[in-house]
């Protein structure tokens, strides 16, 4: 189950985002009326752990049509309580060493997202 998210804002790693039918939950109420989701690219590592080369997210959509979208970001409000809301998020992975020039392709995650005045129980 996906976590609620309660920072604003809150970055998340492409790499890492959990699609299916569970929803992330996103507080938003009178006293935090905004959350802003930052997506972070993917990041090729080496066997310390050290970043080699990083990716790119290249844009967010979403749907039914509401939060404001940004190139790596979205911005959640308490004018879509209740809604569960699809987001696309399009990426492209790092450069590994071997390859030159862009990326084949550019994968997609659709994770949903659902604003709630407080996170439910069960949610960590």
């Amino acid at each position: 189950m996906p976590q609620c998210l309660t920072a604003n804002p809150t970055s998340l790693e492409v790499s890492t985002l959990q699609e299916g039918d569970s929803a992330y939950i996103v507080r938003v109420n009178e006293a935090a009326p905004s959350l802003t989701v930052i997506f972070v690219p993917p990041v090729l590592r080496d066997a310390t752990g050290a970043p080699i080369s990083t990716g790119s997210v290249t844009g967010v959509s979403v749907n039914p049509s509401g939060p404001v979208c940004g190139t790596n970001q979205i911005v959640f409000t308490t004018a879509g309580l209740n809604i569960e809301y699809t987001v696309t998020v399009t990426y492209t992975e790092p450069p590994r060493s071997e390859t030159v020039g862009p990326p084949l392709d550019t994968p997609t995650k659709s994770p949903k997202f659902k604003p709630l005045t407080s996170c439910p129980p069960s949610a960590p």
